[in-house]
């Protein structure tokens, strides 16, 4: 053990500084942002570079006065490079101002978003001129026949056309928003959404062609009215599908370099958008169940009809607050939002009891299964929507 206990060891061989560690690039001048392309000029000359062979000694060195008076100066050395001093404190930046129309906004420059538009807006256009023609066939029957006459189907089929187009228009509005928005989850949920349509179409058949039998106002047989949509539908689910998935792909990798590769972000990105098509699509489903029971269950003299007609208009309202509450991040707005979907919820629970026990009655016998179905959807929503 050596004498001195604080000794230190020198065993170890010293570190060999080499001169080329002097001249190591910084990493600044690695990034490109500081980096500037070379410009050719008179003042750039080669010169051959050679190792002296007798000493390194430095040279004279010359005054400030006399190197600016050489032919190689500061400025013309250097005349490639920006000579600007720095200005403290720095310049705020000027805010980029977009000049592109509204058209432009919601109307993206993709040929695969601007194809999907373009399949929602002719799928829109043939149903809603298909359902008119059929609305204009139950209207002309009901005004030519006596009131005890009509079925149930006859007097409940303005309703569900109603409801049918009214989908329709909403379904575009959501493509448009979708397309705004870069909300690719949005996308999936309307491949589903035309799945319902679909579904709902082919259901149809049977009960405008029982409807409006002999009944004809352009004259197109019923028959070939009630093929053409589900024929529609059908073909612009599977562009919805491929375009889509390739929609799909081009928003991801937008939202990716926004968004970066922080997986906190992009689960509170993709909670958001989640809350974001829940509260949309509960427009749709709020305003047709309350149609049905406005106009297919309760009477002018009963004290929900008025309740009801009272509670759509505000339930709207409600679910543009828990929009403008997510939006600009308002704790007292989403505080009030929350407790209204737990009164909504509340309400939904009873209707729905109250459907499923007099289903086998008068008032609920025909409606209770899209009754049924309708609240369903708004209370899953709701409950998503808390959670």
């Amino acid at each position: 053990m050596s004498a001195h206990p604080y000794e230190f060891d020198t065993s170890h061989k010293p570190y060999n500084h080499s001169q080329q560690d002097d001249y190591k690039a910084s990493y600044d001048d690695l990034i490109d942002e500081y980096s500037a392309p070379y410009a050719p000029n008179t003042h750039h000359q080669t010169f051959a570079v050679g190792t002296p062979q007798t000493s390194h000694r430095r040279g004279i060195s010359a005054t400030l006065g006399k190197a600016s008076s050489s032919s190689y100066s500061l400025k013309q050395s250097d005349d490639t490079h920006e000579t600007q001093a720095p200005v403290y404190p720095p310049l705020k930046p000027t805010k980029e101002v977009d000049t592109r129309t509204i058209w432009q906004k919601i109307i993206p420059e993709s040929l695969a978003c601007r194809l999907y538009l373009a399949t929602v807006l002719v799928e829109t256009t043939v149903d809603l001129a298909i359902e008119g023609e059929l609305f204009l066939r139950v209207k002309d029957k009901t005004e030519n026949e006596d009131p005890s006459a009509q079925s149930a189907t006859t007097r409940r089929m303005p309703v569900y056309l109603a409801i049918f187009a009214l989908a329709h228009v909403f379904q575009f509005a959501m493509a448009l928003d979708a397309v705004y928005a870069r909300n690719t989850l949005q996308f999936v949920l309307l491949a589903i959404f035309n799945a319902l349509f679909l579904l709902y179409a082919i259901i149809q058949i049977g009960e405008v062609r029982d409807a409006l039998a002999g009944q004809s106002v352009s004259g197109i047989p019923i028959s070939v009215l009630t093929i053409i949509i589900p024929v529609v539908i059908s073909v612009a689910e599977i562009a919805y599908i491929g375009l889509g998935w390739k929609i799909y792909h081009e928003f991801g990798w937008g939202v990716y370099k926004f968004l970066g590769a922080d997986r906190r972000i992009k689960r509170l990105y993709a909670n958001y958008q989640i809350y974001e098509c829940l509260v949309k699509f509960d427009v749709f489903f709020w305003v047709g169940f309350s149609v049905q029971f406005i106009w297919l269950v309760l009477q002018e003299n009963d004290w929900e009809y008025y309740v009801t007609c009272a509670a759509l208009p505000l339930s709207i309202v409600l679910l543009v607050e828990g929009h403008l509450a997510a939006r600009h991040e308002n704790k007292w707005m989403m505080a009030t939002f929350m407790c209204g979907c737990v009164g909504a919820m509340i309400y939904f629970i009873y209707k729905l009891i109250r459907v499923l026990l007099e289903l086998n009655g008068d008032r609920y016998k025909l409606v209770w299964k899209s009754l049924t179905v309708f609240c369903t959807s708004l209370l899953f929503s709701r409950e998503r929507i808390i959670d």
